[in-house]
């Protein structure tokens, strides 16, 4: 092809022998020359520029520190060495400290105290930061940073902090502070103090774009920090922390190692403030939205906390609510969960002074601001879980203690479960009587388990009101002992049930249940040191409606309920109750039957009390129905019994001469010892009644119609047998 064959001429020719070439003319070297000057006075430049450069920033940094604080704060740098070509600069050994004399003008400026090892400022775009342009900045760095601040600037520009750049903007890729200590605040011990810290912020936009970006936290893309050490000082404690660590991106703060000291040690006294002692091993807050928190709206997934160890004085005032609290610094705070795991709890200040261990808890749905007053919201939460192991708390202090072994509380199902429940005297009978300064049963109680079902626990956290579906107590076993010794107590009893229907507080349970219960009573009469002995074993009770709220406790719809059990362990027995616990006169009905068994089983009680033994006789049933008030027992006793016969005693339990002889007129003038005298006539019936003291317990007068009753139906005559009744 001919474009081929003049290529391959072109070739061969390039190949002749340079001998056949016209000689070339002489060349002149000057162009050599300039460049080799201009490279030289390039290299001139780049070493005189920043040898004079240099030393011109450090003063004017120096100079313009002192001017803008009209001579308040002093600013040294030892080192300090730019490359234009890098953008770069960067300072050694700067000391910014408050000088000994000032201006009276710069007086409301604090007193500031800063040593930084190094500032690393890289990526600076020049061009605009000399056109007042948006300043773009790669990354500034600060090591070795250690502040003391005296007290917190006064803010004179109400203008936000990239409104009073002297440029239009500031985009810095990174800001980092490392190695960083301060503290805050004058004296000796600063309240304020933190230990080594760093915090690095990356893609921080000064400016009003970035500002109104709902993804930045403040100005910053992304913020991660960390500390290792700090304490703050605030009124009345000292709060310290072993170690913390943030970061936006991902959106979780743990906290290690908080403690919290009172300055003044937890004690059972009420104090002006709060007293609190903390130590939290572990606290991590997930979740976090850290750019919502920058504008006053804290929203988290999961709070955990770990082991917790909190004991408190409650003030003598109560504190605001936590929305109260909250109010003035937060537009909303929204929490998804908690959790605490392993946490110990001790109030003091409260009668009770509560003590849990392995305390468990776990919320959802938490929300404190914006406030809204759901219905159903607990505490600000839509669900609660309780757990507790092994608690202590003070009954009727200082005279009980009470204790559990396990809790269980769940808002979601509305159950509740107590296991291996104490309640136990603190002192002897005789103690505990010279304590309240008359007789005072002795009770102990243990319950394997009390069982509340259908809780409305919102009602209960709102409006202070106990509604439930029923309310167990499993195989209780109770033990009252009294002395006789001691003076009657002089205030009206509260165990009845017009008193019942007065509490503070609506309570409503639909069904209240006692199951196999045992109840050993004893009591001290001043005749005799040894006391008397009674027992209840295989009690049962079950009740329905038990409730003071005026739409369900009516005379239509009274308190209904049934007890059985045996007496000694040898007599069946079984007690109706119906009761309107809110009418005003106490009124209330009350029928029973007692099964077979021998009289003498009633000898422990009555032979050590009332020195009468019962020789011989056996019930065959006994029945009976009692209209009782606040003022009097009144109804009617069956009792079919044979062979009755008592004996008279003696101060030693034994029948003297006398007390033979008035044993006889006894069995056989008073006595009838057959009811009904003979087969086939009619029973004769026995009339109960006993008036009412008021110091005494309903309990009481229960026993006291019964007593009255047993005792005409035997033959005593009725004035006798409500006196005989009526007796202490």
């Amino acid at each position: 092809m001919p474009w081929c064959f003049a290529v391959s001429q072109a070739v061969l020719l390039s190949r002749e022998p340079a001998a056949t070439l016209a000689p070339a003319a002489p060349r002149r070297h000057w162009g050599r020359w300039l460049l080799l000057g201009l490279g030289l006075l390039g290299l001139l430049a780049g070493l005189g520029v920043p040898f004079l450069l240099d030393p011109w920033l450090r003063r004017t940094l120096e100079e313009q520190v002192s001017k803008r604080s009209k001579g308040r704060y002093q600013l040294r740098v030892t080192q300090l060495h730019t490359s234009l070509w890098r953008r770069s600069a960067t300072l050694h050994g700067l000391r910014l400290r408050t000088a000994t004399t000032s201006s009276p003008d710069s007086l409301s400026q604090p007193r500031l105290q800063l040593a930084l090892g190094r500032l690393s400022v890289s990526g600076v775009g020049l061009l605009a930061l000399l056109q007042r342009h948006e300043v773009l900045v790669d990354s500034i760095t600060l090591d070795s940073l250690t502040v003391h601040l005296a007290a917190l600037p006064q803010s004179r520009s109400p203008q936000p902090l990239h409104r009073q750049l002297p440029f239009a903007g500031l985009r810095l890729g990174q800001l980092a502070l490392r190695h960083v200590r301060a503290t805050y605040g004058a004296g000796a011990q600063a309240p304020v103090q933190l230990g080594e810290s760093a915090l690095v912020l990356q893609d921080v936009w000064l400016s009003a774009a970035g500002a109104a970006d709902p993804g930045r936290v403040g100005y910053a893309r992304a913020v991660a920090a960390q500390v290792a050490g700090a304490a703050v000082r605030v009124p009345g404690h000292e709060v310290k922390l072993v170690r913390a660590a943030f970061s936006s991106v991902s959106r979780q703060l743990r906290l290690d190692s908080v403690l919290v000291h009172p300055q003044q040690p937890i004690s059972s006294t009420r104090s002006p403030a709060l007293r609190v002692s903390l130590a939290l091993p572990r606290l991590v807050l997930s979740g976090l939205d850290a750019a919502q928190l920058s504008r006053r709206r804290f929203r988290a997934d999961t709070l955990e906390v770990t082991r917790p160890r909190l004991a408190l004085t409650l003030p003598a005032r109560q504190p605001p609510a936590l929305h109260q609290l909250l109010q003035p610094y937060m537009k909303e705070c929204r929490l998804t969960s908690l959790r605490v795991t392993g946490g110990q709890l001790r109030v003091a200040g409260l009668a009770l002074a509560p003590a849990l261990a392995e305390v468990e808890l776990a919320a959802s749905g938490i929300q404190v601001l914006p406030r809204q007053k759901v219905p159903t919201d607990i505490y600000y939460a839509r669900a609660w879980q309780v757990r507790t192991g092994a608690a202590t708390a003070s009954l009727d202090a200082p005279f009980y203690h009470l204790s559990w072994q396990s809790l269980q509380a769940d808002s979601r199902t509305g159950r509740v479960q107590i296991r291996q429940v104490l309640a136990l005297p603190t002192m002897s009978v005789e103690a505990l009587a010279r304590g309240k300064k008359h007789q005072s049963a002795h009770v102990s109680v243990r319950v394997p388990e009390v069982l509340l079902t259908g809780l409305n626990f919102p009602a209960a956290a709102n409006q202070q009101q106990l509604r439930a579906t029923a309310l167990l107590i499993r195989s209780p076993r109770i033990s009252t002992r009294s002395d006789g010794r001691f003076a009657t107590n002089p205030n009206i009893s509260v165990v009845t049930p017009e008193m019942l229907g007065r509490l503070p507080f609506r309570f409503a349970i639909a069904r209240f249940a006692i199951q196999n219960a045992a109840l050993a009573m004893s009591f001290r009469s001043p005749r005799d040191p040894q006391p008397g002995i009674m027992s209840i074993d295989r009690l049962s009770v079950r009740l329905r409606n038990l409730t003071n709220d005026p739409r369900r406790m009516r005379a239509a719809t009274p308190l209904t309920g049934e007890a059985t059990g045996w007496l000694q362990n040898q007599c069946a027995a079984r007690i109706t109750l119906r009761a309107n616990l809110l009418d005003a006169s106490g009124r209330h009905m009350l029928t029973g039957e007692f099964g077979a068994a021998p009289l003498s089983i009633l000898n422990s009680m009555l032979v050590p009390t009332r020195g009468i033994a019962i020789r011989s006789g056996t019930v065959r049933r006994i029945r009976f129905q009692m209209q009782l008030d606040r003022t009097a027992a009144r109804g009617t006793m069956w009792g079919e019994y044979a062979g009755l016969k008592l004996q008279l005693l003696n101060q030693q339990e034994r029948p003297g001469v006398l007390h033979r002889v008035g044993t006889s007129l006894v069995n056989g003038i008073f006595i009838r010892d057959n009811n009904p005298r003979k087969p086939g006539q009619p029973l004769q019936t026995g009339t109960i009644a006993s008036s009412r003291e008021r110091r005494y317990s309903v309990f009481s007068l229960w026993r006291q119609g019964m007593v009255s009753g047993l005792l005409n139906s035997a033959g005593v005559p009725a004035g006798m047998a409500k006196k005989l009744s009526e007796a202490e």
